[in-house]
């Protein structure tokens, strides 16, 4: 009994607590102003234009485009079209594959 009453008592109060005050994020009317020419609200952002942005020291510079370097082929991180590594390769008899893709000699 006395979870039944505990159950319902917080289901009321969740339900007068999550209608109690609604969030705007920009009020529905807001008060007209003859001394304030301007709207309310303000666009930011396009400072350099479409298709720039700024770097970090402040200059507007070209959006990169990704390029595509075809079958077989991937950009690594300068922006360079490389060869694929192949997934398997096998090392001769007396030697191992390294982390990095080398066949070394074995010890």
């Amino acid at each position: 009994m006395y979870s039944a009453k505990l159950v319902a008592a917080l289901v009321l109060l969740g339900g007068l607590f999550s209608f109690a005050a609604p969030a705007f994020s920009y009020p529905i009317a807001p008060a007209q102003s003859s001394q304030f020419s301007s709207n309310a609200i303000e666009q930011v952002g396009w400072r350099c234009g479409p298709g720039r942005h700024m770097d970090r020291w402040g200059r507007c510079v070209p959006n990169r485009m990704r390029a595509y370097c075809g079958p077989g082929r991937h950009l690594n991180r300068y922006g360079e079209c490389v060869r694929n590594r192949p997934a398997y390769r096998a090392c001769p008899r007396g030697t191992h594959l390294t982390p990095r893709g080398y066949c070394v000699r074995n010890w």
